[in-house]
């Protein structure tokens, strides 16, 4: 994952070459259509042939550093593979359900493999006394990137329990499963506010330990909060986004924690905290099976609302878009994330075999 300072250096070089090029120009004249400026750059970890790619300016407007000043090295790393690649290649993803399968299905292995807190909550209503349950993701994430030495990357994500309220037995992150009132959650004093700086610092234990191993990860908290069907969406943006501002200062601030790569992934506009708390974007993708359409609309949208100052992800998906349509409709996506057992079941067995025998798609066996 180590990038060579030249290598680097040439990046940010071109990064700034292409914003000077592009200045204010319309989404349109960054698309990569006939006509329009494209810079010629390798991948960061370019085959032996050198393979280099036409890559249009508007990806090169993604901002050169996480939002974290105090990113710890593997986290900048990280952010620094991504950032290299972003435009060129799309890199492969699964979540841990369901990672074996498709391996064996695709003949190559995924980069990144995504795992859950949601048994970390404090409050996990699957236990008859409400505790937390250690279920292993966090050892399997340590275990998964040391095992690749480094080159597989870890992403997790939170199906966060309910502080409160709600029944056993029941998914209590869905929105009709509980009355816990976010908008309580984030004014101070509340009971409320108690429970989920509760649930986070039980959250932030297991992140250190990640940290302490070593590992950086794409830390997606409060994903799909546009849709509602979640409580910390159900009161619409504003208690939500002053939750995030909750999660990241009790984070990165009292816990100390700059292992992280900060992704929102729900796309509307007025529930975007903004490109200076953000490190990446990413769309849920669900189409439909065999739709495997690039989502350019999409792609398209979030690049509008972040001005491409952010990276753009496929942070869940379905079907996995076809990488010719991808690359043709300039919806260039850093990374794809199948869902559970979802890619066997809404994509043929040779689509999955196309995709990961694609050039442009980046395997563990290519990195």
């Amino acid at each position: 994952m180590k990038l060579k300072t030249a290598w680097l250096t040439f990046l940010l070089s071109a990064a700034a070459s292409s914003l000077a090029l592009a200045g204010d120009a319309p989404l349109s004249e960054l698309s990569g259509a006939a006509g329009s400026g494209t810079l010629s750059i390798p991948f960061a970890t370019a085959p032996a042939d050198n393979t280099r790619v036409a890559v249009s300016a508007r990806y090169l407007r993604a901002a050169a550093a996480p939002i974290d000043a105090q990113a710890t090295q593997a986290a900048k790393d990280l952010y620094a593979f991504l950032r290299a690649g972003y435009g060129s290649r799309i890199i492969s993803g699964q979540t841990k359900n369901y990672f074996p399968e498709l391996t064996a299905i695709a003949g190559k292995t995924p980069v990144v493999k995504s795992f859950d807190m949601q048994n970390y909550s404090p409050r996990n209503p699957w236990h008859d006394d409400w505790s937390s349950w250690d279920d292993g993701s966090v050892q399997g994430a340590i275990d998964w990137y040391k095992s690749t030495q480094g080159r597989g990357l870890v992403a997790f994500h939170w199906h966060w329990f309910s502080p409160s309220a709600g029944q056993l037995r029941k998914s209590t992150f869905y929105t009709k499963e509980t009355d816990f009132d976010v908008s309580k959650a984030v004014v101070p004093g509340n009971r409320e506010y108690n429970e989920v700086l509760r649930d986070i610092d039980a959250i932030a234990v297991q992140l250190k330990r990640l940290s302490d191993a070593g590992v950086p990860v794409l830390w997606r908290p409060l994903h799909e909060a546009g849709g509602k069907w979640f409580w910390w969406g159900a009161k619409g943006s504003g208690p939500c986004l002053k939750l995030y501002d909750l999660m990241y200062q009790r984070l990165t601030v009292h816990h100390n924690l700059h292992n992280l790569i900060w992704t929102w992934s729900t796309p509307e506009e007025d529930w975007y905290p903004g490109n200076s708390k953000v490190d990446m974007v990413g769309y849920d993708s669900y189409p439909g099976k065999y739709d495997y359409g690039s989502q350019k609309y999409m792609f398209n949208k979030l690049y509008r609302l972040t001005g491409g100052g952010k990276m753009i992800a496929l942070t869940e998906n379905g079907p996995i878009p076809d990488v010719e349509k991808c690359l043709q409709d300039e919806a260039r996506w850093a990374y794809f994330l199948s869902w559970n057992k979802l890619v066997a079941e809404q994509n043929t067995a040779q689509h999955i075999r196309d995709v990961f025998a694609h050039p442009k798609v980046v395997t563990l066996e290519s990195k």
